[in-house]
């Protein structure tokens, strides 16, 4: 990622709300903090597409290399990651005295590989040692940036295009959630992951990610030495979308109920990304912990909790209220995969 320490604190504020999502505040304050926090996932979706293509390179060969890079970068994120929690989920099978071969049997059924397949979700990527299908973000990311490697050719003759159609669709999808439950595939559009997937999520905000990208280039050549001050000038107004995003969120979480992705946070979304091609204080310390533990924290913050939630369950240590568990996982997440590492590493040089 191209060096930009707003985006950077973004990145660290983004990991903590995820945190939120997976261990959630209670009475009203939870459904606020939940509704903000649900800008977090399709940041990171389009913080991937923002330096994608960053060059703005048209040429199709230039498109899949780069594609082709990262995707192999995404895949070894990912096999590690599928490991380790499917290393965890054995022991805890294992010391439950769960039958091995029957677990695995429910755990990849043919059944489960259709959801899959479809939806990057259902017990491919969960189970009962742990009950968040949080992987999902990697695979849909796969899925998107290996549409983009494949329809290199044609990605900006048709991608303003699909992230309209794909956005209508899934605000659409939601308010169909609200009004008329469906049930496509025979399962209830209301099921979590049947609007929050790669095509109604990953894709569409990994292509507005490429599209900032494009757009702030033009403007650069456009403006030259005076972009900056342009943009600067415009920072209230971007700070403004940002806040009126939040605002919205709130608002369609108390009238509307829990949604995925809120409208309000696609209007936040795009404020960040606005505002980050501005002159930001991103103060001494945070965005360090952003750019150098976000995405671990992303990835194994569902093993720190089902950890505590396990050593809960055996009685070893008190189950946290529940305003206190999410600080707690944050604060835990932090110390494991930002201080200690820093520790580590000073204490060794």
């Amino acid at each position: 990622m191209k060096e930009n320490n707003f985006l950077h604190l973004v990145s660290f504020i983004a990991c903590m709300l995820v945190i939120v999502i997976h261990t959630r505040f209670p009475g009203n304050f939870g459904v606020v903090m939940e509704a903000v926090s649900r800008i977090a996932v399709p940041y990171f979706f389009a913080l991937s597409g923002r330096f994608l293509l960053r060059d703005g390179d048209d040429d199709t060969c230039k498109i899949r290399l780069k594609c082709g890079k990262y995707l192999i970068k995404i895949l070894k994120i990912t096999g590690i990651v599928y490991v380790v929690y499917f290393v965890f989920s054995l022991a805890v099978h294992i010391y439950l005295g769960d039958a091995i071969g029957e677990w695995l049997v429910s755990k990849y059924s043919p059944r489960e590989a259709i959801w899959f397949f479809l939806f990057n979700s259902g017990t491919f990527v969960y189970d009962s040692a742990f009950v968040f299908d949080h992987m999902w973000f990697l695979f849909a990311l796969i899925y998107s940036v290996g549409l983009i490697y494949i329809f290199a050719g044609v990605l900006r003759k048709w991608y303003k295009v699909l992230i309209a159609g794909l956005l209508f669709m899934l605000y659409f999808g939601e308010a169909l959630q609200t009004y008329y439950p469906i049930r496509p595939f025979d399962i209830s559009i209301t099921t979590w992951y049947v609007m929050r997937n790669w095509l109604f999520v990953g894709l569409p905000f990994v292509l507005l990610g490429i599209l900032f990208a494009d757009i702030f280039r033009k403007k650069k050549e456009e403006y030259a030495d005076s972009y900056a001050e342009v943009m600067n000038g415009k920072k209230p107004l971007f700070i403004l979308t940002i806040a009126a995003g939040i605002i919205m969120s709130v608002a369609e979480a108390f009238i509307f109920g829990k949604k995925e992705v809120f409208i309000g946070s696609l209007v936040a979304v795009i404020g960040i990304f606005l505002l980050s091609e501005c002159e930001v204080a991103a103060g001494k310390f945070l965005y360090k912990i952003g750019k150098k533990s976000s995405n671990v924290i992303y990835y194994y913050h569902v093993l720190v909790i089902a950890v505590l939630d396990r050593l809960s369950y055996s009685g070893v240590i008190p189950y946290p209220p529940m305003w206190l568990k999410p600080v707690l996982v944050m604060a835990l997440c932090l110390l494991i995969f930002y201080f200690a590492p820093v520790f580590l590493k000073k204490r060794f040089e």
